[in-house]
């Protein structure tokens, strides 16, 4: 819910989810896959407090959250694209 309520934002802001989806297990657990344009709008975001502040109220636990940089050599979407909705 807190990505489509800030669609128009984060679209804005050039940020992109390539997954996000919670543990079958575990509903509170959510795993993102975002990408950011620039590692200047990936500060941007952490430091955006309105955005923080609507995650927080969607149930994220901010203080937890754990970020994994991952380099620019990497693929998606092999062999095909697989969209569940």
């Amino acid at each position: 819910a807190m990505v489509k309520s800030q669609d128009k934002r984060l679209s804005e802001m050039g940020v992109k989810f390539l997954f996000a989806g919670t543990e079958k297990d575990d509903p509170t657990q959510l795993h993102a896959i975002m990408m950011f344009p620039s590692m200047e709008v990936l500060q941007a975001f952490g430091a955006d407090e309105e955005l923080t502040e609507i995650r927080r109220q969607g149930g994220a636990v901010i203080e937890t959250g754990v970020m994994t940089p991952i380099s620019e050599d990497y693929f998606t979407n092999y062999p095909d694209a697989f969209i569940k909705h």
